[in-house]
């Protein structure tokens, strides 16, 4: 159980927060001990040199008024302004004697050349050690030369004392903001992901059969809802591709059932009795013949299907004259169909695609007008270059597509006859190999219906 707390997703994010944060905390009571501690050590600096400069003044004056040394000491020794805390020394350079001092206790401090210094000494008492802050400064003219020296001790300092206890001070104020932080993190975390969490249950639970089922929105429009969103969109198009792929195994069975049953029959007619019959020895084989051609287009047409979708099948980009390419489906169409009329229409277009691909896309479409305006239909072939676009029109005179067919004349085995029977032949699959087609060379492919009558289809080449 304490395993998994750990392992999940709040825990783990409340303890980076917690670690996060009191570093935070340690690092800002670290900083402002040391930005404290530097304007200490500038107010002991200028309060050092503010003590030198009025012991040497009180000096100048003493010395000028004193009649005897004796005097001049016990008179400096008591220095109007001078704080309590800060002893002094004024040492003769020449004599090597102390002229005047609060604290007889003090060394010969040297000239700190305008720096405060530290000067520590092991055992210098019976009962301790010398720990002080100085500002010595020299002053050299004709009758003297002296050094005159400000020192603060440095044992009673509040702010050393601060900074060696304060690993004991962050060791106990640490444990409290870890709890703190910890417990905090955690309830925001929690409170924070909950949406995250009713997603993830309400996923958990979706199935194939219920994938309308959409996951919860908490209604503020922020990234939890747009991800729930996503989430119901791509459900939604899942869906729709389970539908689609229901439909087409759907489709596929009864598209293969049909010669199927035809070729079982003929093959039962023939094991009773056909065999003994020529005439119907040759039907029955002519019929099973058929089928079994009707069944391999369309396992021919659905594997180019496939290969074109998953991108098997890669175009072989050259330049088409596509004047050219109209004579030829011309020429190939009058010997299938002569009582059809193309007329073309191309102004010296030209198209850098995959010629066999584009050859097989007009082949479906005009093959398609074909089969329902008729063999004697007039088939109009135009290509048009603007502005970088290409756009290649194929249209007839025929019937056009019903109002309720056109939206579907893309899907695999769809026919726009309601009763799906097989008086046109045909495996429905040409015009989604034309669109699938069509995709891999990047082109765009649409179908509607013209005024008086007739279908039209466009194929779209952009820049």
């Amino acid at each position: 159980m304490r395993i998994k707390f750990f392992k999940s997703f709040s825990a783990r994010l409340s303890l980076r927060y917690m670690f996060v944060l009191t570093i935070a905390v340690v690092l800002l009571s670290v900083f402002f001990l040391l930005f404290t501690r530097s304007l200490v050590n500038k107010n002991q600096r200028i309060e050092l040199e503010i003590s030198e400069k009025t012991v040497f003044r009180s000096f100048e004056e003493y010395r000028a008024s004193a009649e005897d040394k004796a005097d001049f000491m016990r008179t400096l020794d008591s220095i109007p302004g001078m704080p309590y805390y800060i002893t002094y020394t004024v040492y003769d350079v020449k004599n090597s004697i102390f002229l005047a001092t609060n604290d007889p206790f003090l060394p010969y401090l040297e000239d700190s050349n305008g720096k405060v210094m530290h000067y520590f000494k092991k055992n210098y008492f019976f009962d301790g050690d010398l720990n002080i802050i100085y500002y010595a400064k020299r002053h050299s003219d004709s009758e003297n030369d002296i050094v005159i020296a400000t020192a603060m001790n440095m044992d009673n300092n509040a702010m050393a004392e601060m900074f060696q206890n304060l690993p004991f001070a962050l060791l106990f104020t640490v444990i409290p903001i870890l709890a703190f932080s910890f417990l905090t993190s955690l309830f925001i975390t929690k409170k924070t992901i909950n949406p995250v969490v009713r997603i993830t249950k309400a996923a958990q639970s979706v199935t194939i059969e219920n994938l309308s089922d959409l996951l919860p929105l908490s209604g503020t429009d922020d990234e939890i809802d747009e991800l729930s969103k996503t989430f119901n969109s791509l459900f939604l198009r899942l869906k729709l591709d389970f539908e689609r792929e229901r439909q087409f195994s759907s489709d596929v069975s009864h598209e293969l059932n049909t010669p199927l049953t035809v070729i079982s029959g003929q093959t039962n007619l023939l094991l009773r009795w056909g065999k003994d019959n020529p005439e119907q020895l040759e039907k029955s084989l002519n019929a099973i013949k058929t089928e079994s051609k009707t069944m391999q287009a369309i396992i021919a047409n659905l594997l180019q299907i496939s290969r074109l979708e998953t991108g098997r099948i890669m175009p072989q980009i050259s330049q088409v004259q596509l004047s050219e390419m109209f004579r030829w489906l011309s020429e190939e169409f009058a010997e299938i169909a002569p009582q059809v009329q193309i007329i073309s229409e191309a102004n010296d277009v030209q198209l850098n695609t995959d010629p066999e691909m584009l050859h097989q896309i007009l082949t479906v479409l005009i093959s398609n007008s074909v089969k329902f305006a008729g063999s004697d239909c007039q088939i109009n072939l135009r290509a048009v270059q603007n502005e970088g676009r290409i756009l290649i029109e194929e249209s007839d005179n025929g019937p056009g597509f019903s109002e309720a067919a056109l939206p579907h004349i893309f899907e695999r085995f769809y026919r726009a006859d309601e009763s799906r029977t097989r008086k046109i032949a045909g495996s429905g699959l040409g015009l989604s190999i034309a669109q699938a087609l069509c995709t891999a060379l990047n082109a765009k492919i649409s179908a509607w219906n013209q005024l008086p009558s007739g279908a039209c289809f466009s194929i779209e080449f952009q820049p």
